[in-house]
Parts: structure tokens; C-alpha cells; sequence
């Protein structure tokens, strides 16, 4: 299988190095030389990637073709590029419909929706996909796993959820903190904290039959101290302000599909 990346971010470097880490079967990479920071290292450490500086070339070699620009010029790079026929198309351009990438490219090719997050370089993030054809739900598999978005809702839900990856450093730089005042290190904190939360998901990985609130049931005593902290937390409207926040990403989203 010879992948193709037209727009080499750092969602690309991260599916990229996923890819060549895990046992996907991968003859070569090439990728544009946009985002040459990202491109000129990937090279530099794989010997299967390759640096191509036409776009056209890469949908003329590559089997399965990554889209990565950024959604503000998808169009003007998009347009008058030619898919020849056979060729599987997945955009990570964040808003932007199949159709309207479809209509700019003039194809009718298999093509797929994908939000890979960070953690797919360590294969171990869910990749949200739509409408989720078998041959790139198996490509993300090999990266986490992978959910196949029923709707167009769907995915646009699945997109804003991965807004909360900021609240979740957030809330632990507040906690650190707060142990700070009362005498840790930093560094301590920080340690602690993250293996503390890192153990809380490995645990939540490995009860998948348990739904969050099972999960929270289990984790507190009646009337002990994490139950406090959660009821505070609702009581200070902590979960309202998480669907508030989600509601506005959402219909951000939509706008931006819309435009």
C-alpha cells in the first residue's frame, strides 16, 4: 500500500509515525513538501517516506490519499487537481463536506471523513471516521481503533468532543497548582496527577461494558471525598458549562460546513 499526504502538519507527522511504528502494511509514504519542518524529518527518520513537491503526482502514485491543508485554502489547492480512477480519498480538513471536496476535485472516488488526534502516533487514540469505509476503518484500527460515524451529526458530535482535550490539561494545571499552594513540587504534582488520570482510563479501557456512571459508582464511597468533589462540581454548574461549551463547538462546526 503506498499513502499519500497532501498537507504535512502535525496531525499528518502523527498518523505518519503511527503507521510505520505499528504492522500496517505499508510499502512507502510520500508527502508534500508544505509543512517542510514535518516533511523533512518524517524523512530524515523512515526510509519509506519520500518527499514529492506536486500534488498532482501524489494522487498519481499513492493508493490511499491523506488531505491535511488547512480548511481556508482546501479549495484553491484542491481545485484542478485530477483523481485518476481506483484511488481512496480521506480528508482531515476539519468543516469541509465530502461533497464540496469532491465537486472541486471533479471525482466520484471512495472518500472518507477522519479526525485522528495526537495520540495516534503512540496507536492509542479512537479515530472518529465518516462514513467509514472497511479499508480506512482497518487503517485506523492499527492506530487506537476506530468508530464509524452513522450521520453527518454523528461525526460533527465526535469532532466536538475532541475540543475537550484543552479543558483536560486545563483542569489538571488547576489542580497542580492548587497543590502547589499547599506545598508539592510542581514536578511532583505533575507526576502525580497524570499517573493518577492515566490509570483512571486504563481502567475505563478495560471495563467496556461499564458505562461512565458505572464507572464513577465504583470510584467513589457514599458521602467520602471524590463523591464531594463531583457533587461540587455539579453544584457550581461544571457539567452546564461543558455542554454549553460543546453546544457553541457544535454549532461553530455546522456554520463553518455551511459557509
Amino acid at each position: 500500500m503506498k499513502l499519500g499526504f497532501i498537507g504535512t502538519g502535525s496531525i499528518s507527522d502523527a498518523v505518519i509515525r503511527g503507521l510505520l511504528t505499528s504492522d500496517y502494511p505499508v510499502d512507502q509514504v510520500i508527502v508534500s513538501r508544505r509543512g517542510e519542518r514535518f516533511s523533512t524529518k518524517l524523512a530524515a527518520d523512515f526510509d519509506k517516506v519520500r518527499i514529492e513537491d506536486d500534488n498532482q503526482a501524489i494522487l498519481d502514485q499513492a493508493d490511499m490519499i491523506f488531505l491535511a491543508v488547512l480548511p481556508q485554502i482546501a479549495k484553491d489547492v484542491l481545485s484542478g487537481l485530477s483523481v485518476p480512477k481506483g484511488k481512496k480519498l480521506v480528508s482531515l480538513i476539519a468543516t469541509i463536506p465530502i461533497d464540496d471536496m469532491k465537486a472541486w476535485l471533479n471525482t466520484d472516488a471512495q472518500f472518507d471523513r477522519a479526525i485522528p488526534l495526537p495520540p495516534v502516533e503512540h496507536h492509542s487514540c479512537v479515530t472518529a471516521v465518516y462514513p467509514g469505509s472497511p479499508d480506512v476503518m482497518a487503517l485506523f484500527d492499527k492506530l487506537g481503533g476506530a468508530v464509524a460515524a452513522d450521520t453527518i451529526d454523528a461525526f460533527d458530535g465526535y469532532g466536538t468532543g475532541s475540543a475537550l482535550m484543552a479543558t483536560y490539561f486545563t483542569l489538571l494545571e488547576s489542580a497542580a497548582q492548587w497543590m502547589v499552594a499547599h506545598g508539592s513540587d510542581y514536578g511532583d504534582a505533575r507526576r502525580y496527577l497524570a499517573a493518577l488520570f492515566s490509570g483512571l482510563a486504563e481502567n475505563t479501557n478495560k471495563s467496556p461494558d461499564q458505562s461512565f456512571s458505572d464507572l464513577y459508582d465504583g470510584h467513589i464511597t457514599v458521602g467520602g471525598l471524590n463523591e464531594q468533589v463531583a457533587q461540587t462540581f455539579l453544584r457550581e454548574k461544571g457539567g452546564a458549562a461543558i455542554h454549553t461549551a460543546l453546544d457553541e463547538v457544535f454549532a461553530r462546526i455546522k456554520a463553518a460546513s455551511s459557509s
